[in-house]
């Protein structure tokens, strides 16, 4: 996982050729001014779902993973605590299986998980990054935009 503030995006430059796509339409685009829901990138291979929402208590929030894409998961305005764990962690218990039509598969986990606040800024995750979104830090509106970003093979 990587963790950071967006004008500091371009030092991931390189990584693959999907994420550099993402890259250059976060550089060359306001993400704010986007249309709520999809919005297509370069086909289906990187798109964004741009969202507004109050955040939800942490009870309410699960751990996630996908199997075909990355999320490069950026806060615009506000802030929400985001919880990792590796999928490694001794913990990690299947919820819900692997669905894929929306390639995702929930857990819980009990213990070696790290949380933070994700406060105007992005986190990259990758597969075995198993990662919580949307838990509230208080009750303003999260303006947000998770860019999808298929994994290159």
């Amino acid at each position: 996982m990587i963790v950071g503030k967006l004008r500091d995006i371009k030092r991931y430059k390189g990584i693959s050729k999907n994420i550099d796509t993402a890259i250059d339409f976060i550089l060359n685009n306001d993400l704010m001014a986007l249309p709520k829901g999809k919005t297509l990138i370069d086909g289906t291979d990187v798109y964004v779902n741009r969202d507004t929402y109050v955040a939800r208590p942490l009870e309410e929030c699960f751990f996630e993973n996908h199997e075909h894409y990355l999320d490069l998961q950026i806060v615009l305005k506000g802030q929400e605590i985001f919880g990792y764990t590796d999928i490694t962690n001794p913990t990690l218990k299947v919820t819900t299986p692997y669905n894929a039509e929306k390639d995702v598969t929930k857990y819980s986990a009990t213990a070696d998980t790290v949380y933070f606040t994700l406060d105007e800024g992005f986190a990259l995750v990758f597969k075995e990054d198993i990662h919580l979104a949307k838990c509230k830090v208080n009750d303003n509106i999260v303006e947000k935009a998770v860019i999808k970003i298929r994994i290159e093979e």
